[in-house]
């Protein structure tokens, strides 16, 4: 294997795992709980993204992740039986709006998980690609596909816990996939106890900031209506910790007077900071946004994104009109 670096932590490109069935390319990214790397499956000969457990704190001797820091071995090796546990969760999903996950292996004192490469742009991406925010349909579009995704999660008794653009990626094959799992937890046994503070501010509603505090859809769902108040506003909500300290969250339509009255009031009722005063269910959310007359499923005369046009990304090209995107094709729109 090619040794490491213990300043970073970050495994060299060219490592191999697996007995050599994965080999690393790039980083793609590093978070909280892990380190993410894109790969080549040798065997399928095929690009996979890798997860590896990899807590802040921690360091590694050559390939070897030694704990470190606040992360005692029990506590450790604790964390890295859940990360593995997620995994064989979050590979029972069959959702095109949840990235996949093939294979979940240990090795190197720690855990991996092996997902789908997505070759796509974040939305957090086509935001600034934009001027910083959507119009109201185009950000309804991406928030009624990310909702019917954590519609699955939370009907199998998943959380994602870190909803934001930066974690949802429009693929080039159309699909919007909500990504990063390295938060999700199973609450079917426990919705209250020893859930680690893990968190972005703006998107985290108050339950979030602390260990022991009751978890529930809610959760996500206050986090889905501040990517759609980001999303309309181009502002980062203000955190909850400031909103219960007594901090104003501005209204969006002091910000975008162009947003619908009923698409304020649901983003308001989803981003309250009681829990109980939120919204309970996804449906009730994508209900209360009017969304429904989207589905694809109901509307014979709209074609899904990658049969309009031939190439995905010519939606996102400026137009001429005042720098809004070009959403038109020839014959169909996409909306």
């Amino acid at each position: 294997m090619v040794s490491s670096t213990r300043v970073t932590g970050i495994l060299n490109k060219g490592t191999s795992l697996e007995d050599g069935k994965y080999k690393i390319t790039k980083l793609l990214g590093k978070g909280g709980f892990g380190i993410t790397y894109k790969c080549v499956d040798t065997k399928l000969n095929r690009s996979v993204a890798l997860k590896e457990f990899f807590p802040q704190g921690c360091l590694r001797e050559g390939t070897t992740v030694v704990s470190a820091g606040r992360w005692s071995n029990s506590k450790y090796s604790n964390a890295k039986q859940k990360f593995l546990q997620e995994g064989r969760n979050l590979g029972k999903f069959n959702h095109p709006g949840i990235v996949k996950v093939f294979y979940y292996f240990e090795e190197n004192n720690t855990a991996y998980m092996v997902m789908e490469y997505l070759r796509g742009r974040t939305l957090g991406k086509i935001l600034k690609m934009q001027g910083g925010k959507l119009q109201e349909k185009q950000a309804l579009y991406f928030i009624e596909k990310v909702g019917q995704a954590l519609a699955v999660l939370h009907e199998a008794n998943f959380l994602h816990r870190d909803i934001k653009p930066e974690n949802i990626i429009m693929a080039e094959d159309g699909r919007i996939v909500l990504i990063d799992f390295g938060a999700a937890r199973d609450i079917s046994s426990n919705s209250s106890k020893g859930f680690t503070a893990m968190l972005t501010p703006g998107y985290a509603p108050l339950e979030q900031y602390g260990q022991h505090l009751p978890y529930g859809t809610f959760t996500d769902i206050y986090a889905l209506g501040a990517t759609l108040y980001r999303l309309l506003t181009g502002k980062v909500p203000i955190s909850a910790v400031e909103r219960a300290a007594g901090v104003k969250l501005p209204c969006i339509s002091e910000i975008n007077p162009d947003v619908s009255p009923h698409v304020i009031k649901a983003v308001m009722k989803a981003m309250a900071i009681n829990a109980s005063e939120r919204l309970q269910s996804i449906t009730a959310f994508l209900g209360m946004l009017q969304l429904y007359s989207y589905k694809l499923s109901n509307n014979t005369n709209t074609h899904k994104f990658y049969e309009t046009f031939s190439d995905p990304w010519k939606a996102f090209e400026k137009s001429s009109d005042k720098g809004q995107l070009n959403y038109q094709s020839p014959t169909q729109s996409w909306f």
